[in-house]
């Protein structure tokens, strides 16, 4: 089986749209372990910039301060995580 890259559009309840990605399985178990502690905890400050990076493909090159919000920053990166992790919203 190879790998192929699944997209999903997603609407902000904002309004605003995105589209998100997938990765090959083995560049997710990188980032799973560069993003969380050793604990296995998740780090905001690393899981966002890592999503907006890797899964948000559309608009491409976001970063964390381009949102005027944190409501929204947060509820996209939570959105492409939970995508990327195959689970649903």
């Amino acid at each position: 089986m190879a790998f192929k890259p699944k997209q999903e559009e997603y609407t902000s309840q904002a309004g605003n749209k995105y589209v998100f990605q997938s990765v090959y399985p083995s560049k997710w178990a990188e980032i799973l372990d560069q993003i969380s502690d050793k604990h296995g905890k998740l780090l905001n400050s690393k899981v966002i910039p890592a999503m907006l990076e890797h899964v948000i493909v559309q608009p491409s090159g976001l970063k964390m301060d381009d949102f005027e919000g944190w409501a929204e920053l947060e509820e996209v990166a939570q959105a492409a995580f939970l995508f990327q992790h195959g689970r649903k919203r």
